[in-house]
């Protein structure tokens, strides 16, 4: 099997907003080849960001028409295309690798892709994420560790970020899914992948995931808190996904806790603080925390214990250390100058296209 072809798809799925490099060892090739057969990576280089009718990518494409309406058909059913239904007929357009494509192949992962997959998140992590203006994913502070603050946005609360944005569905998380395939264990919840809106039509279309009614979400998400799962949406204010990550199997905490400054590289509105005062010594903070941003201060308690202070460097924002304190000492502050939220997830990948462009890469 020749690689041109895949080579010249990889490189159309690159110009995608959240891009898709090259790796030293081919990876995001191979993965390709599993996905694509040839006929219909060929088919996907006509396939734009903008959703349109079959027939219009068909004729950019000289194919035969019949045929090949049917085929975009037959690959939006196996996750390769993105589909909406519209009165005037489905519409279908290109999706970012990830927090898209790669997703919506979560049931035919396998150890070898999982291996693969490794690869494909070091290079975006290197090449795509660090340091970025605009970042593809934000941390959304569980519900509990916000409620009843006047100044928190309603986009910054989860359930007021899902609420009438129905159907919802939920799938298999793609990290865990990798990490079983590996061998490895998992012990928190596997079904945690949520979706929205036209998204969550698509994965309940598509068998991807099952709907949701809004009681169910509310109980999966309270199982997600109970878990120490960390809410990670579409950096926007009406999001289409929301994963739910953790240190053990998260590829992006994978990526984050490479750093010193991990609350730099993901966008967050919010920071937890202890009051040294109130604070008993407990440590229950430190198991909740997924990126190991609560410490020792080397102070004492009155009895003997130690007293645990926040890394404001290090704190992502999700609240998960609040509930589980029991004397109250946590609270969570919201940061200074922040940068705007987008509307929407079309919204963030016109910004990330633009500043992708600025840098030339």
């Amino acid at each position: 099997m020749s690689d041109e072809i895949y080579n010249k798809l990889r490189d159309h799925i690159d110009s995608m907003p959240a891009g898709y490099p090259r790796t030293e060892s081919g990876a995001e090739i191979k993965i390709l080849k599993r996905f694509f057969t040839e006929e219909e990576a060929a088919l996907a280089l006509h396939v734009t960001a903008k959703p349109e009718r079959a027939e219009a990518i068909v004729a950019r494409s000289g194919m035969d028409e019949p045929a090949a309406v049917k085929k975009i058909e037959e690959m939006a059913a196996k996750g390769n295309l993105f589909r909406i239904l519209t009165p005037a007929g489905p519409r279908y357009m290109l999706p970012n690798f990830v927090m898209g494509l790669y997703e919506w192949h979560v049931k035919s992962i396998d150890k070898e892709i999982a291996v693969f997959a490794d690869e494909v998140y070091d290079a975006l992590s290197d090449q795509h994420w660090k340091d970025r203006e605009t970042k593809q994913f934000r941390i959304v502070p569980v519900n509990k560790s916000v409620d009843g603050r006047s100044h928190v946005n309603s986009y910054d609360m989860i359930l007021d970020l899902i609420k009438g944005k129905a159907p919802y569905a939920v799938a298999p998380c793609i990290c865990r899914t990798e990490q079983m395939h590996k061998g490895n264990d998992v012990e928190r919840p596997v079904e945690t992948c949520f979706t929205f809106g036209l998204v969550a039509q698509y994965y309940i279309q598509n068998g991807i995931g099952r709907e949701l009614t809004g009681e169910q979400l509310v109980q999966k998400l309270a199982e997600c808190e109970e878990a120490s799962l960390v809410p990670l949406s579409t950096n926007a204010k009406n999001p289409v996904n929301m994963c739910m990550c953790d240190r053990d199997s998260c590829q992006l905490f994978r990526y984050l806790r490479k750093f010193d400054k991990p609350a730099a590289q993901i966008h967050s509105s919010f920071y937890a603080e202890i009051n040294a005062a109130s604070c008993i010594g407990c440590g229950k903070c430190t198991s909740k925390c997924q990126i190991d941003a609560i410490t020792p201060t080397g102070e004492k308690t009155a009895k003997g214990k130690n007293i645990y202070t926040v890394s404001k460097d290090r704190c992502i924002g999700c609240g998960l250390c609040v509930k589980t304190c029991p004397s109250g000492a946590i609270g969570m502050m919201l940061k200074d100058n922040l940068p705007e939220v987008p509307e929407t997830a079309a919204d963030m990948n016109i910004r990330i296209a633009k500043e992708r462009a600025a840098l030339n890469v």
